[in-house]
């Protein structure tokens, strides 16, 4: 009797905190187990929080909760730290999208006890945007297969946009993702959406493969947060705009830890360019170390943002898998280069955790892990060259690059030299473009790319000194940054 009555009152709390649940017709009660090795039921976990996107309530002694369901919602358990799902694939299960007084339900969530980890690792990886069976094969070929074939990483979050309006996509791409053995987590994205129904009915597609826009799970000693972007605008239109139940999702979740705690929050459009940002910055604002990990932008680029109370918080855009689109020159594999407009080619980013810090580093899809920069010898309008001009100018683009990011080269005679950091159109873009525009590039086989002059946010400028002599000269580039582990390499530059 005393376990049921603080169950009642955990059930209370929950109502009084979120105003829909007071006026829900439905109500649906499951349970929370643990699994042994052998995959037989144990006993019932107690704590553990579940949660239909909005309103979140903790299980009882037993293992038991209740919580207030709408047709076509998600219920998910939180996962906690030190556990895992039982079934990574399908974690969640899907109210139907029509409810009546007859309806029932048997909903029961698996989790199995795992063992901590001090160093963990996962990738995060925005807009592989396929938007047909084509642009699907040049995904599977080029990112998926190299996911396939990696096992150094824990999990991935994608960052929104799978399919480029085309949630048709979504069953062969799911199945594909899910032939990757690390759990996958999917963030809901503005070409996520179905057009089908009304505004209510756009995320239908996406919450029947991948489960809720707005989730959360603890992985070791972080809180991993996914929250919606979207809101609808029309009847094919979105803005950026957090709607009141993200809201009342993140700050109840929040209570739940102490502020020191490291939280990483998963969305599609950038913070930065959110209309209501002001609202998350003053849930956020107690915390002390938040990661906001963004896509979208088809660029890659990061925020520094100061709140109220001082604490900082740090957002990475991770830019795009699919580049600028799936567009571009075709390689002899028919992958598009597909260059991004900040000059970074296609990829995503590596974040390892150690405790509560953690080191970000770029992945090129198909490229080595040493490729974290391009240098460009030459004038900004200059063609692709192997030797330096005769004016000794040259731009370094590194692909994590900030405004906290340090460049410097260390010439031949032992002198360093910083360079200095310039917000301009990648070269190479603009010689892209250039070549587009004089009919030059790409081939018949492959798609112009719909590149706007939009600027980088990580080219460095150096001008070496006039009195470099002619032929070949050793030098080492160092980049420094407080997210990244230190860049040092060596390469030859020619002077004719």
């Amino acid at each position: 009797m005393d376990s049921i009555f603080k169950f009642l009152i955990i059930c209370f709390l929950s109502l009084t905190t979120f105003s829909y649940a007071q006026n829900s017709a439905h109500w649906v009660s499951g349970n929370v187990v643990k699994y042994t090795k052998s995959l037989k039921k144990s006993r019932g976990l107690h704590n553990v929080m579940v949660s239909n996107g909005d309103t979140i309530v903790k299980t009882n002694r037993k293992g038991i909760f209740k919580i207030p369901i709408k047709p076509d919602q998600v219920i998910f358990p939180i996962l906690p730290s030190g556990y895992k799902y039982v079934n990574p694939k399908k974690w969640w299960y899907k109210v139907p999208d029509s409810l009546d007084e007859a309806s029932t339900f048997d909903i029961t969530f698996g989790l199995q006890k795992v063992k901590k980890k001090k160093k963990f690792k996962f990738l995060a990886i925005g807009d592989i945007q396929v938007g047909t069976q084509v642009e699907l094969a040049q995904a599977t070929k080029s990112i998926l297969q190299e996911l396939l074939n990696r096992d150094d990483f824990d999990f991935s979050i994608y960052l929104g946009d799978l399919v480029n309006d085309s949630p048709e996509l979504f069953q062969p791409l799911k199945r594909l993702i899910d032939d990757v053995p690390q759990q996958s987590w999917v963030v809901y994205g503005n070409h996520d959406r179905g057009f089908n129904g009304g505004q209510n009915q756009q995320p239908h597609q996406f919450r029947e493969h991948f489960g809720s826009e707005t989730q959360a799970y603890f992985y070791n000693d972080v809180l991993f947060i996914s929250l919606n972007s979207i809101t609808p605008k029309g009847k094919f239109g979105y803005t950026g705009i957090y709607q009141q139940k993200e809201l009342r999702f993140l700050s109840h979740l929040l209570k739940t830890i102490d502020v020191k705690y490291p939280i990483v929050i998963n969305q599609h459009i950038p913070l930065v360019w959110m209309k209501n940002k002001k609202e998350i910055l003053d849930i956020l604002d107690p915390f002390k170390n938040v990661l906001f990990l963004t896509g979208h932008s088809h660029t890659v680029f990061q925020n520094y943002i100061e709140t109220s109370s001082g604490n900082i918080i740090h957002e990475l855009t991770a830019g795009a898998v699919s580049g600028n689109w799936w567009t571009g020159q075709k390689d002899y594999e028919g992958i598009p280069l597909s260059l991004m407009s900040c000059g970074t080619p296609r990829g995503y980013f590596e974040i390892e955790f150690d405790k509560t810090d953690y080191k970000i580093k770029y992945k090129g899809v198909d490229l080595p892990e040493s490729k974290q920069f391009n240098v460009w010898l030459g004038d900004r309008d200059d063609k692709p060259l192997a030797s330096l001009s005769k004016n000794n100018t040259f731009f370094v683009n590194v692909f994590a690059g900030s405004n906290k990011t340090k460049v410097s080269i260390t010439l031949p005679n032992g002198e360093t030299l910083f360079l200095k950091k310039e917000y301009m159109v990648d070269p190479h873009v603009n010689y892209i473009k250039q070549s587009q525009r004089e009919g030059n590039s790409p081939d018949k086989n492959s798609k112009k790319a719909p590149y706007l002059r939009k600027k980088s946010h990580h080219i460095w400028k150096g001008e070496l000194p006039d009195t470099l002599s002619e032929g070949y000269h050793k030098m080492e580039i160092v980049i420094q940054d407080p997210q990244l582990a230190t860049i040092r390499q060596s390469f030859w530059i020619h002077k004719e």
